[in-house]
């Protein structure tokens, strides 16, 4: 059989050979997967969401302690203040939880006051949900808290590598949202 780039890669060498695949991870050798060299740590993915945990690890008792608020009610009151008014179904896909927490989210909220709910004139089973005065208020505090937390998170990047961190966040972000509508690039993250 002829050795073909793609079988030759897969192919297990001699022992302490590294057996490298495109993209730089390692192929299963004698006796298993050769994890020479490999760091978790080295996965974009594995990165971001690190960071991000502990961004909100560092938020979360803030919050708590100075507006009682959890992160999900924090970010729940930015979207309805922001967008005015909101529905579940809506606020579960701009925040990215699932309808089941946002509703609970809503529930906790609305019993603080701090949110309205009316009939949708579009569909009746449908509540909008928008920011009460109080609601309003509790965001604003909360608003200038989150920009100085923010603004301390990022005082190592000047402003030019602040502009090229949001610029290759949404370059990933427009990615994502190509790659989600492609057949054959969703079966293939569905493998990794």
């Amino acid at each position: 059989m002829e050795a073909t780039p793609t079988n030759k890669a897969k192919r297990a060498g001699p022992p302490g050979e590294k057996n490298v695949l495109p993209g730089g991870l390692c192929a299963a050798g004698p006796g298993g997967p050769d994890t020479s060299g490999f760091k978790l740590e080295d996965f974009f993915t594995f990165r971001l969401v690190a960071l991000a945990r502990a961004m909100d690890r560092m938020s979360k008792p803030a919050f708590a302690r100075e507006f009682g608020l959890s992160l999900a009610e924090w970010r729940i009151l930015a979207i309805i203040a922001l967008e005015g008014e909101a529905t579940l179904n809506g606020l579960a896909g701009r925040v990215g939880y699932d309808k089941s927490q946002v509703s609970r989210t809503v529930a906790a909220l609305s019993k603080r006051s701090t949110l309205e709910r009316t009939a949708s004139p579009m569909d009746r089973r449908s509540m909008l949900i928008s920011l009460s005065a109080q609601g309003q208020a509790l965001y604003e505090d909360a608003l200038a808290h989150g920009r100085e937390r923010e603004r301390k998170l990022l005082a190592p990047l000047d402003p030019d590598q602040r502009r090229n961190l949001y610029d290759y966040m949404n370059i990933l972000k427009e990615h994502l949202s190509q790659i989600e509508g492609s057949e054959e690039d969703r079966s293939l993250l569905e493998q990794s």
